[in-house]
């Protein structure tokens, strides 16, 4: 399977009368995206703001982000199961607007929807900082801020401003159609039946993939496997070019891991980068975490059974999502692979550590002697002094307790969106001392 990604680099984007891309310029017809969006009759609204690099701006309550997208052929579906039918991905030419995030923020009056605990949630600062550690820091962003219709409830509110962000991305992503691309990235990866013999010498490294924890209420409707949510699946392989053109998105709460994250996914891309030359990358087994022993075990016996009798692996690199509780799942699966002869890889944030437990602030909730290769990406309890701004995007839920949303503030870096990333794309690094 072959799959082409044509990257359209963007300097800048305005709103204008036509969605167009020219010069390394992203126009916006505001209008004709709003009417897109307003089809789903689950908003009553939808604002649409503008936010560039090095602007003194705050965009607040901030739940998903997404690149913008879209396949190039006539027939090929974008974000299926979500934007069009249901369709294959993960092969033929998809176009990709790079520099650009499409930004979906909660705009209900009222506490937003993830687990922060700031009533302000996760925030992008444009400049400063935050702007420097974060990913969307440095993205031209276009930011959905959708109301929500009378008599919607927050799990519809939430997988309908899923669903309108992998819209705008597809939209958006169109307008590169017909662009020349300033790269091309191939992403080629045949079945493992038609690897060539002298690739069969090299140790085959498959990828054990987290997409869901059932440690938070699944989102009824909310897209996160080909246009639906997940919470009964069982491992299941996967090619990964179908991850990286948007067959898997975050699924709410999405703690330190994005859609545009999993779009550039970079284990994916590092595996890809050492196959033929010092692994054969031999695909990925997607997986949840769930919330109770016994389904732990089933998904950690069964992801390493696909691993080693279906795949041959001799080794797994493994990701968890969610808070502390998924590293037990990740841990567990990895043992049950050493077990059965292959080496194993973790990476992981320690999401289980107390911010108060400054001594200890780097363990794990588990020990397992066979588990003993672990790529600590820190944690995220660190804070940071943010400057104030001049421009609030979102709607902020204003309290009597602390710093105005606009003011100087201190903030933990988990609660930057974009600033680390379970899947390992940061700009920051872990160093104990």
């Amino acid at each position: 399977m072959r799959l082409e990604l044509d990257i359209v680099t963007i300097r800048d984007i305005q709103f204008a009368d036509k969605t167009v891309v020219s010069d390394g310029v992203l126009y916006i017809n505001r209008n004709q995206l709003q009417e897109l969006l307003l089809e789903d009759r689950r908003f009553n609204q939808v604002e649409i703001e503008l936010t560039p690099p090095g602007e003194k701006c705050r965009i607040v309550k901030v739940l998903d982000v997404v690149e913008p997208r879209a396949k190039m052929s006539d027939g090929d579906k974008d974000f299926p199961g979500v934007v069009g039918g249901q369709g294959p991905v993960g092969r033929g030419s998809t176009c990709v607007l790079r520099g650009t995030a499409v930004v979906i923020s909660d705009y209900r009056v009222g506490p937003e929807f993830s687990r922060s605990g700031d009533p302000n949630g996760e925030i992008i600062d444009m400049f400063g900082p935050a702007a420097e550690i974060s990913i969307y820091g440095k993205t031209h962003n276009i930011v959905l801020l959708p109301t929500p219709a009378n008599g919607v409830g927050t799990q519809d509110y939430v997988a309908a401003l899923k669903i309108a962000g992998l819209k705008t991305s597809a939209y958006l992503g169109k307008a590169g159609k017909g662009i020349t691309p300033d790269e091309t990235e191939v992403f080629q990866l045949p079945a493992l039946a038609e690897i060539p013999e002298g690739l069969k010498k090299l140790p085959k490294v498959v990828y054990i993939f987290q997409i869901l924890t059932l440690q938070f209420e699944p989102i009824p409707g909310e897209p996160v496997l080909y246009g639906k949510n997940v919470p009964d699946i069982v491992p299941t392989l996967i090619h990964p070019n179908e991850i990286l053109d948007g067959a898997v998105t975050s699924a709410f709460p999405g703690l330190n891991v994005q859609t545009y994250q999993i779009q550039n996914h970079p284990v994916i891309k590092e595996l890809y980068k050492r196959h033929e030359k010092e692994i054969c990358f031999a695909g990925v087994i997607l997986t949840i975490a769930p919330n109770n022993v016994a389904d732990i075990e089933r998904v950690s016996n069964m992801a390493a059974g696909l691993a080693k009798y279906i795949l041959g692996a001799d080794g797994a690199v493994l990701t968890k999502t969610g808070g502390g509780a998924p590293e037990l799942t990740m841990a567990r699966t990895a043992q049950r692979c050493e077990q059965l002869g292959i080496k194993t890889a973790i990476a992981m944030l320690h999401m289980g550590a107390d911010i108060s437990d400054t001594k200890y602030g780097g363990t794990t909730i588990f020990s397992m002697p066979e588990v003993d290769a672990i790529v600590s990406m820190g944690g995220p309890f660190m804070e940071m002094a943010l400057p104030a701004v001049d421009r609030i995007v979102g709607r902020p839920n204003l309290t009597s307790e602390g710093p105005p949303i606009d003011g100087e503030m201190v903030r933990a870096i988990r609660w930057i969106k974009g600033a680390q990333c379970q899947l390992g794309s940061s700009r920051l690094r872990a160093v104990r001392y």
